[in-house]
């Protein structure tokens, strides 16, 4: 909605080149060039009639991720800023890159309810639970809230990753992992069974980022519940993305006090990960958390619990669920399918 007000009066395919041009030279609409005439005039056609494409947390994902990617940092959005540091220094194998994100913005909209359970619960795929609709006919606009903050952005190595998902030992990790997910969604009738499992480099992004959130609440002072994260872990044949956010965005001044910005310089920055990863080995619940079977018990979770590895629900993409401690560091349980096995 925020470029909507410059395309709302044109006519045609024809005008929007000229549109375009205005907006480069004036730099109302950064990156609006990286489209072609007809996509744009496409959008315009579809958000008019009102039958655009249902939209995927990937098709929101994918721009995010070239923008976070792109080798010249942005910092000419009006909501967002971010500047390249350097990568921790023992970490250069592993992460690949380090963005403070010194402004960003968090927009979220209203529109449905469930029962029960979040649409979340679903496994990302397949049938999930019924949401009922704001109202009985279709809205022209749903309320929404939209909130400012800062961040952590962290690019994993794609090669390094690639050949740890190639171990022999973190596939059959997975395949533990994947026998759990089938268990929970046919224990809830949806089906196919397969559908929405996210797979091993989110399992272990995913579990890094909350031991990150952990160790940061501890560091920074801030409360625990506003910081969140955004995994990126989407592969297909245009873009492998391995990465996450880690931010804050609250309506109070939790979002706005620059402390996880100052703690993602590289010198802070590699403190946590260390601190994080060594308490991550081992769990005071273990070994009964180290040695928890996803498949037994139909659960989406294997070595990870409110000891080790839960944050609050509302700091959580996936409501604390495709966890595992063994995918990070080695645990007594499973020793060889970690992504820092030296940690």
């Amino acid at each position: 909605e925020d470029g909507w007000s410059f395309f709302s009066d044109l006519e045609s395919l024809d005008e929007v080149p000229l549109t375009i041009k205005l907006l480069k030279k004036t730099g109302s609409l950064h990156g609006i060039d990286q489209y072609s005439a007809e996509a744009i005039w496409a959008g315009i056609e579809a958000h008019r009639s009102g039958d655009g494409e249902s939209v995927t947390e990937a098709d929101i994902k994918g721009p995010e991720w070239r923008v976070l990617i792109d080798p010249v940092p942005v910092n000419d959005y009006p909501h967002f800023l971010s500047e390249a540091v350097a990568v921790p220094k023992g970490f250069q194998g592993k992460i690949a890159r380090v963005l403070l994100l010194k402004r960003l913005r968090e927009v979220n909209a209203l529109l449905g309810f469930t029962r029960v359970e979040a649409p979340d619960d679903s496994g990302g795929g397949g049938a999930g639970p019924i949401q009922a609709p704001l109202s009985r006919a279709k809205p022209e606009w749903v309320p929404a809230n939209q909130v400012h903050g800062e961040g952590i952005f962290i690019q994993f190595d794609e090669q390094a990753i690639a050949e740890w998902e190639q171990s022999v030992d973190v596939q059959a990790t997975d395949l533990r992992l994947r026998g759990g997910h089938k268990g929970w969604r046919n224990s809830r009738h949806l089906c196919p069974p397969e559908d929405g499992y996210p797979g091993a480099r989110y399992v272990m992004l995913h579990t890094l980022a909350h031991l990150l959130i952990r160790e940061l609440a501890l560091e920074c002072g801030y409360n625990a519940a506003s910081i969140r994260e955004r995994i990126y872990a989407e592969v297909n044949e245009g873009c492998s993305q391995c990465g996450f956010i880690i931010y804050t965005a609250a309506a109070d001044s939790d979002g706005t006090l620059g402390g996880l910005v100052e703690l993602g310089k590289p010198e802070n920055l590699e403190r946590l990960m260390v601190q994080a990863l060594r308490r991550a080995r081992i769990c005071s619940s273990d070994p009964l958390c180290a040695e928890h079977d996803p498949g037994k018990d139909r659960s989406l979770h294997a070595a990870a619990c409110h000891a080790c590895s839960f944050v609050a629900e509302t700091s959580c993409e996936r409501g604390n669920r495709y966890l595992d401690r063994a995918m990070v560091v080695p645990t007594f349980e499973n020793a060889k399918a970690a992504f820092f096995p030296d940690a």
